[in-house]
């Protein structure tokens, strides 16, 4: 089978590996699509631990049609979004755990759109733990593929302003595509800017949705006393154990309320965010900039990583 394994920081390898056996309990599953997800950056930029990595590592995002399920629970040839497997996606087949680690999905449907269904799940979580959204101002740090789900169940749930932070332009013009109201460059005028949107009150909540200890510091001073500080981002794509200086007193002076978030609570909420989508409630299709043959990951990795600019790269797709 063709598998992708990376030896070194920035650099894949492209191998042929046998396609691994079925047992019961796990089904082989083979591949269609990939994506490339920010939580795959820490491996690429060198804070993966020890390289080589295992072949496919750190792919976690795909789906797949069924190959063979010794149990019977799923047919030859459905459909599925995958999240309880053996080994790394970045290649193509996987043994799918058969009794909990799947959402099936339907017969029809553009892949591509269906497997955002993972990722927006991850987002769906973060609102389980948020309250009501009906009427509030909402600054969302960070306008790649999560900024821009989060502008768009934003939209859905009421928001009043949403508003876009991210310093590339050609995220900042997609925001409004996925339902921000305003799209911002990062700044030190920016805490003016996002005030003469508003009405001169800082919003209700501000969304970290990048990872980095400055957007952390520009959340806890964009967020209204009383507010609520969403962490998203996972911080561990500066220092790979996550560690970073917060000023916890100026969030404890504001008595900002600070959620975190990284779940999800897959089956629920890959199928609420699986309805989502084939519904049509979020359109995911403007945020998917590339679907590449899986044996370009290296160019991939480098349109999502090193050079998103020059590239208009956004979320990137790679397919089997």
């Amino acid at each position: 089978m063709k598998s992708a394994r990376l030896v070194e920081p920035r650099r894949w390898e492209l191998l042929d590996l046998p396609i691994p056996e079925p047992t019961p309990g796990n089904m082989l599953v083979h591949l269609q699509r990939t994506a490339i997800c920010g939580t795959d950056k820490p491996a690429w930029i060198g804070l993966g631990g020890q390289y080589p990595l295992e072949p496919g590592c750190s792919g976690h995002e795909g789906l797949g049609t069924v190959v063979e399920c010794p149990s019977g629970r799923y047919a030859e040839g459905e459909r599925v979004l995958l999240y309880g497997f053996d080994r790394g996606l970045f290649q193509e087949f996987t043994l799918a755990n058969d009794n909990g680690g799947c959402i099936r999905l339907p017969d029809e449907g553009d892949p591509d759109v269906l497997l955002m269904s993972q990722l927006f799940g991850t987002v769906l979580h973060a609102f389980y733990k948020l309250g009501n959204i009906i009427g509030q101002d909402v600054v969302v740090i960070g306008q790649g593929s999560v900024g821009q789900m989060f502008n768009a169940a934003l939209r859905n749930l009421g928001a009043r302003h949403i508003i876009g932070v991210d310093p590339l332009a050609h995220r900042r013009a997609l925001a409004p595509k996925m339902g921000a109201t305003h799209a911002l460059e990062p700044g030190p005028d920016l805490q003016q800017q996002v005030l003469a949107i508003t009405g001169d009150q800082l919003p209700h909540m501000v969304v970290e949705a990048v990872g980095l200890e400055a957007t952390f510091h520009t959340a806890a001073g964009l967020v209204r006393r009383g507010g609520t500080i969403l962490y998203f981002g996972v911080p561990n794509k500066e220092e790979g154990r996550g560690v970073m200086s917060l000023n916890f007193l100026q969030m404890f002076s504001n008595e900002a309320r600070i959620v975190t978030t990284v779940g999800p609570n897959p089956h629920a909420d890959y199928a609420a965010a699986l309805q989502w989508v084939t519904e049509g409630r979020i359109d995911v299709r403007p945020m998917i900039s590339h679907v590449l043959p899986h044996e370009q990951i290296q160019q991939a990795f480098e349109m999502v990583f090193e050079e998103p600019a020059a590239h208009e790269s956004l979320k990137v797709v790679l397919s089997f």
